[in-house]
């Protein structure tokens, strides 16, 4: 979904409610032709991948629409392959946009994390804590608050050890190729990257589309259809619990 966070001010409450329904549907309309510019952009410069797999695989559609699971998002996969531009596909943008209402205005809310968090796990095996990531101190990014998200990896290390005996740290995300993120990672965690398939249509690695606002970001979009090349890889990392309380005391966390 394109709106990915909780607001956990009323200052905030109130700048996302006065939001205006135009500039939420302009906003949807740009990252409708963004997902079009993807899959014609990868299918030229990938001749064996079609447009129509483009658009389901490697564009911005299923994080726009917030789902994968509605008629338009097969529609438009299978217009992609017997189009002859891409202005043709806008026949589908109505139905894209009246979609795109029934998320209006951007949820205040979610059941996956706890308020105020930009944080949460999910277990693996081997006692792993998978990390998962929001912006919770919209419009900002929760990156310029180094404590607050240090005391979201604490609480959520201590949380995930009591709850589910957890001792290992992963995630795997495009955030794992930011150098503001990597800071708060021990040594370990950085001996530990690993490239993972370089496109792929979830937030892991799309969520480098969406600025501290919930809107597009239009220079990495624009940077992404010059080069075809994600500006910021998906990678994979892990790291013990105890390293990572070593690393957050040594930050003064």
């Amino acid at each position: 979904m394109l709106y990915l966070y909780i607001i956990n001010t009323i200052k905030t409450k109130n700048r996302l409610n006065n939001m205006n329904i135009e500039e939420f549907l302009n906003n949807a309309t740009k990252c409708w032709h963004f997902a079009i510019d993807i899959a014609w952009d990868q299918n030229q410069r990938n001749n064996d991948i079609s447009r129509g797999t483009c658009l389901k695989d490697r564009s911005f559609f299923r994080s726009l629409l917030g789902t994968d699971q509605i008629s338009v998002f097969m529609q438009a996969v299978e217009l992609a392959d017997k189009v002859a531009t891409k202005e043709d596909m806008d026949v589908l943008l109505p139905q894209i946009l009246e979609h795109m209402k029934t998320k209006f205005p951007p949820s205040l809310a979610s059941n996956e994390y706890e308020e105020g968090m930009s944080v949460r796990y999910a277990t693996l095996a081997n006692n792993y804590c998978y990390l998962h990531f929001r912006n919770a101190k919209y419009p900002e990014s929760f990156l310029k608050y180094p404590a607050y998200f240090a005391q979201n990896i604490k609480y959520i290390m201590d949380k995930a050890q009591k709850e589910h005996n957890c001792n290992t740290l992963y995630t795997a995300t495009w955030l794992n190729s930011l150098p503001k993120f990597l800071k708060f990672f021990p040594q370990e965690w950085h001996d530990n990257l690993t490239d993972t398939i370089p496109y792929g249509p979830t937030m892991g690695w799309q969520g480098q589309f969406i600025n501290g606002a919930g809107l597009l970001n239009e220079a990495t979009a624009k940077k992404f259809l010059e080069t075809g090349v994600l500006p910021y890889a998906r990678r994979e990392s892990h790291c013990s619990f105890e390293e990572m309380r070593k690393h957050l005391t040594k930050l003064g966390f």
